[in-house]
Parts: structure tokens; sequence; C-alpha cells
């Protein structure tokens, strides 16, 4: 008859060891005035960062072949294609391509 704690081999089950996951700060204190410097910066919200003009998020592009004016959003690459949106035209303006 085996034992409710028998391991499968038929020796004795070992004791499993319990680890204590805290961290303990012994020698602080709170009169000592510890302020933790290490690591991120902590950046204080009184005075608001200026950051500048606002750049716009979109630009004014005239297409080339018809000269309707389009507003697009503001491209994050200095080369870029912009189709013409006019029923008409379809062309593809290539900005910044040499």
């Amino acid at each position: 008859m085996a034992r409710k704690g028998a391991a499968p081999g038929g020796g004795k089950k070992r004791k499993r060891r319990k680890m204590r996951l805290t961290l303990k700060s012994r020698g602080l204190k709170k009169d000592q005035g510890y302020a933790d410097k290490v690591g991120w910066s902590q950046v204080s919200n009184d005075a608001p960062q200026n950051t500048g003009p606002v750049e716009p998020q979109t630009i004014r592009h005239q297409c080339t072949f018809c000269g309707a004016v389009l507003q697009i959003p503001k491209p994050k690459r200095s080369k870029y294609k912009v189709e013409c949106a006019h029923p008409d035209c379809d062309h593809i303006d290539e900005v910044g391509a040499l």
C-alpha cells in the first residue's frame, strides 16, 4: 500500500522549500531622508514645456498636370508620391525624386 505523499518511484517525497520573495530594508528609516536617484529621472509638472510653434499636420500640393490644389497629410519621408483627386486627372506627382 502506497502512502499519500510517496513519489511514483517508491521513495519518500521531498518537502518543498518555501522561498520568501519580499525585500526588506532594515537599515533605512523614514527620518533619514533617502531619495532614489538611480534610473529614470522624474520630471516635475510645475512648468509647462514650451516646444515652440506647432507645425501643420497637412500640407498643400498643387497638381502639375491640372493645377488642382490638394491638402494631403504631411509625409514622413523626403520622397513621396501624390495622386491627384480630380476626377478627370488621376495624375501622380513624385515629390523629392531626382
